[in-house]
């Protein structure tokens, strides 16, 4: 049976964006809401996070009975992934509003948004009837009613739930996706088929669309068809677990048993992933109860760990950061917390212990900058307030105090935490860049540069199995990437798969035939007296 999929983002609609322009000049209290409430929203979609979530909490406080403003606060904190925050800010704007259709609907998607699996989907379903009630024509609030009902076993009333809202908005690629998985888990394969192709169609480019239409036509036994789809969705986006696993079958059936094991290694490595995750976590807090104890050495040991396991988490380089100040290491404090930041710009917590390493360093104007803006992300905060106060009687100038702190990647875009990874990688922080790669990649999974980078991360660290899948999988997106191609041939050389290894220098030489590099590598390769 096909797994219900649930492909939904917040979407930030703000009413009154834009409309700070066309206020009156004279600066009433709505007005001042109105227009915080545009430049939040602006600053959203520009991916700059951590400002916009300074100045939605800014818009509240000029007038916290508006709605509108902990709607926003809430839809944009569940992009951050901070669920319990969204939660309560969107349950305000209801209580203040219980008509607001989308904050009912933001709601249902905070409520099943939990990547640790904890989805309330009884919760969901209830605020997606809320949103309904008030707006009865509401297509995404139908998409996820649908979804809802699908993984509650509600199965026929799915079906027609998703069919109304495609009769509303009938290019709704996420109506005919979700639809196409209802279908195709009560065996109504042809039209489940239809439904995938229309989502693929309303949209132009749908990796996970592509990607289950790959893995109904091998169940229908269309292998060839499934293949092309298969490799199509692995060119948009190379980090889809089933697509890699559907595609080794398809290999290992057709004899092509080293591509197959390529196929098979890339699904290991991106099913392991959550449980790495889970592990970090873990790991986490074992460092935090050895620090506990006394054992700061054993505790930066484990934590090191937890990063290895997942790069990409903030929380393990925000403790190891506080665990070296105590060591009195603080360079390597600072640098972890500039991750930290950089991993999770929104919360406060690693911008104030960041400035209060920098207090201790010497630094109190920066030190009182970076605690200035912890205290914008949580003004409620009267400890944050308090050390504000006491930091900013020791600094020099408060003309920037209120700016965001030149810090790690500047927004919450692959483009920005690109740009650091580079920056890291200049100081031969490989481990670092690995994580800020690794964002950048699940912001945008089909980004050519940033997954080149992050092979070349990998292969600095030594963990040459992780950088040959991430050279294959960036030659799914450009396979003209002669020098990747390359790189991954050299990477194949020397782990002793020779066969793999040459038939990347064979392609080499099909797309460049005056590489001597290749040519020299190859002709080795292939007479036996001079093999490795």
């Amino acid at each position: 049976m096909a797994r219900i999929a649930v492909v939904f983002l917040f979407c930030l609609t703000v009413v009154g964006a834009g409309a700070g322009a066309q206020a009156q000049s004279q600066q009433t209290p709505e007005n001042a809401f109105v227009k915080k409430l545009s430049t939040a929203a602006d600053e959203a979609a520009q991916g700059d996070i951590a400002l916009a979530l300074r100045d939605f909490r800014a818009a509240i406080a000029i007038d916290p009975r508006q709605s509108e403003g902990w709607y926003a606060l809430g839809s944009m904190l569940g992009q951050t992934g901070d669920f319990q925050g969204a939660e309560s800010a969107l349950r305000r704007a209801i209580e203040l509003k219980p008509n607001l259709a989308k904050a009912h609907y933001s709601l249902a998607l905070t409520l099943i948004g939990n990547p640790q699996g904890k989805m309330d989907w009884a919760g969901a379903i209830t605020e997606c009837r809320e949103a309904l009630k008030y707006r009865p024509e509401y297509p995404q609030a139908l998409n996820l009613l649908g979804a809802g009902l699908a993984a509650t076993g509600q199965a026929d009333e799915a079906i027609q739930v998703l069919q109304h809202a495609i009769q509303l908005l009938p290019d709704s690629t996420e109506a005919h996706f979700t639809l196409g998985t209802v279908l195709e888990s009560r065996a109504r394969l042809d039209e489940a088929l239809t439904e995938y192709q229309a989502a693929i169609a309303a949209k132009g480019s749908h990796p996970e669309a592509t990607a289950a239409l790959g893995n109904l036509l091998f169940r229908m036994g269309k292998t060839a068809e499934a293949k092309k789809q298969l490799n199509e969705a692995l060119r948009i986006n190379p980090d889809l677990t089933g697509a890699h696993y559907t595609l080794a079958r398809i290999l290992a059936g057709l004899g092509q048993k080293s591509e197959a094991k390529v196929e098979f290694a890339e699904t290991k490595d991106l099913t392991d992933r959550p449980a790495n995750g889970i592990q970090s976590s873990q790991l986490s807090n074992q460092g935090l109860e050895l620090a506990a104890k006394g054992d700061l050495n054993g505790a930066a040991v484990i934590l090191r760990k937890a990063i290895v396991l997942k790069p990409d988490y903030g929380l393990p380089h925000y403790n190891l950061g506080l665990i070296l100040a105590d060591l009195g290491d603080l360079p390597g404090a600072q640098r972890e917390l500039e991750k930290a930041i950089s991993l999770s710009p929104g919360q406060s917590k690693p911008w104030l212990e960041y400035g209060r390493i920098l207090k201790l360093a010497g630094n109190r104007n920066r030190a009182a900058e970076s605690i200035a803006w912890a205290a914008t992300l949580s003004p409620s905060d009267t400890s944050i307030r308090s050390e504000l106060a006491a930091t900013q009687t020791e600094v020099s100038s408060t003309e920037d105090i209120q700016r965001q702190p030149d810090v790690g990647a500047k927004s919450d875009t692959a483009q920005e935490h690109l740009k650091f990874a580079l920056e890291l990688m200049k100081q031969s922080d490989f481990q670092g860049a690995v994580g800020e790669l690794l964002r950048a990649l699940a912001l945008q999974p089909g980004a050519v540069e940033p997954r080149r980078r992050l092979a070349e991360a990998f292969d600095q660290i030594g963990d040459d199995s992780h950088s040959a899948l991430e050279y294959y999988k960036l030659l799914r997106c450009a396979p003209e990437d002669v020098n990747s191609r390359i790189a991954l041939g050299n990477i194949l050389l020397s782990q002793g798969n020779f066969e793999q290894a040459k038939e990347q220098f064979r392609i080499v030489l099909r797309e460049a035939p005056g590489s001597s590099e290749a040519k020299t590598t190859l002709d080795k390769l292939e007479n036996p007296s001079s093999k490795p």
